[in-house]
């Protein structure tokens, strides 16, 4: 077997270990997991592959290619955690081999396995690609789109032209117009810096937006005709345009949050990004680096613009940046403050112990300590800034080795009994007669997911033998019945809310 095929294995391997790490022993509990996978097996119920529904009521929040997943696992796997989160997994391998094979084919073989290295020891990469919800499949769909542009400008395969558009269409499909606003952006910047505009031509636009629109807008006219046109109101207005323009959920923060979220995202190998940008830069007559330089810079930016800001929203430029990282790892040049960068891993490892130690005291008290697991990460700075002037690749591959075994212990041993203390799991075994779930006001969509049938609205408080979801807030608005007795209150993990389960008799 040849090295190339060796190394395609190893990297497959790590990538599904990574990935798909206890996807079916963690709780589906945070909002938007939750109200995607519920949204899935709506629809699966009711035979129903056009209108989104959370609760069966209109969801206007994400166009259906991740429902369209999730739903194929579902019949596959039954309705469970394993089968929501199935595809997710599977299209982070897939965004993590692209990468390897765009790098293999524009620097070398090293280059790319080193690219995937960058990628796999991502922990909050490894969290996204564990998540129910759509952004998996558009990080890849946006890297594949752009990835298929570069093929085709430096070697006019005419293949890789018609991919560009088609996983555009896919991206479309997945989260919105953003998918074809952004990749066409950057395609414009990088050729009016390469002063090839003309080249814009040979891209036959017309049939590619013609492509991009048969893909596309079938499923965009039949929701509309099927809501009266209020899924494309409400998706276009406020979940794109007032996202932009506006924070929303409480998810705001000044300009430079955006630049901490890929920093911090792309740990351990990210403390290396200011120098992995200045060789690129320096080596700007490298068409590879100018295009990665503008993919990774137009991702960033826009949603440091943006007014809703979200670790997630950028994730589409790790690869890119990956692939700059790699590059700097392996070059014998440009390998200055290597010291002063393993130092600041080291420092920013003790400060995220500390701050999940008492984020955690916060939140469940009693566990605290699990915050301190990531000294384990501190470990693995000192070790590599000790290897650095005998052997730089062990070094690297100290960190490497140590950030993916804490990923493989973040979801097999530090989340899990963490997430059992959610208010989810905690009140759900007080509902003996899941039938009879109402809900008063407001309440956390995870209780969708395991109660599994719909969860009306309560309006009048009458006698009866049920059960009753809300907010805490509510809790003194119905006080005045004298028939309703509180079972339990939880704080919600890492929420300001509350959530609360009533009997009523």
């Amino acid at each position: 077997m040849s090295r190339f095929k060796i190394a395609l294995v190893l990297i497959f391997l790590l990538s599904a270990i990574s990935f798909f790490a206890n996807i079916w022993g963690i709780s589906i509990y945070s909002l938007d997991e939750a109200k995607n996978s519920v949204c899935a097996r709506e629809m699966l119920e009711r035979n129903d592959f056009i209108v989104p529904t959370f609760n069966y009521e209109l969801r206007t929040d994400k166009p259906p290619m991740h429902y369209y997943f999730m739903i194929f696992a579902y019949k596959l796997f039954g309705f469970n955690e394993f089968s929501a989160r199935f595809f997710s997994a599977v299209f982070g391998i897939l965004t993590v081999i692209a990468t390897f094979l765009f790098a293999r084919r524009y620097y070398n073989l090293k280059v790319a396995i080193f690219s995937a290295i960058v990628l796999i020891a991502s922990l909050h990469l490894s969290i996204q690609f564990h998540m129910a919800v759509p952004d998996p499949y558009l990080i890849f769909f946006i890297n594949a789109s752009l990835f298929s542009f570069y093929i085709f400008h430096k070697e006019k395969k005419q293949t890789f032209l018609w991919l560009f558009y088609i996983f555009m269409a896919f991206g479309v499909l997945t989260k919105g117009p953003v998918a074809v606003v952004l990749p066409s952006f950057i395609v414009l910047l990088f050729l009016a810096y390469k002063h090839e505009l003309k080249e814009i031509f040979k891209l036959k636009i017309i049939q590619g937006i013609i492509l991009i629109l048969a893909i596309s807008l079938p499923w965009y006219i039949a929701v509309g005709l099927k809501t009266d046109w209020i899924w494309i109101k409400e998706f276009i207005f406020k979940h794109n345009i007032h996202r932009f323009s506006d924070s929303m959920e409480g998810h705001g923060g000044i300009f430079l949050i955006t630049f901490l979220y890929v920093f911090l995202g792309l740990l351990p190998f990210s403390v290396f990004i200011l120098q992995a940008i200045s060789k690129a830069w320096k080596e700007k007559f490298k068409d590879i680096n100018i295009f990665l330089l503008i993919f990774a810079s137009v991702y960033i930016i826009f949603f440091a613009i943006s007014k809703t800001k979200l670790p997630n929203y950028t994730v589409p430029s790790y690869p890119p940046l990956a692939i700059l990282i790699g590059s700097f790892l392996l070059s014998s040049v440009y390998r200055k403050n290597l010291k002063i960068s393993l130092l600041i891993y080291i420092f920013l490892t003790i400060l995220l112990a500390l701050l999940s130690y008492f984020g955690l005291k916060t939140e469940v008290e009693d566990l605290a300590y699990l915050g301190f697991s990531f000294l384990f990460l501190t470990i693995a700075g000192l070790l590599a800034l000790f290897f650095i002037k005998k052997d730089l690749i062990k070094s690297y591959l100290v960190l490497f080795s140590f950030s993916y075994a804490f990923v493989l212990a973040f979801f097999y041993l530090i989340y899990p009994p963490i997430d059992k203390q959610n208010p989810v799991m905690q009140l759900l075994p007080l509902i003996e007669d899941k039938s009879k779930v109402y809900y008063y006001k407001s309440f956390n969509p995870a209780f969708a997911f395991y109660i599994k049938t719909p969860i009306k609205p309560i309006k009048q408080i009458k006698k009866g033998n049920y059960y009753i979801i809300t907010r805490k807030k509510y809790l003194k608005e119905l006080s005045k019945y004298k028939n309703l007795k509180v079972l339990g209150i939880k704080k919600d993990l890492f929420e300001k809310r509350y959530s609360v389960l009533i009997k009523a008799n």
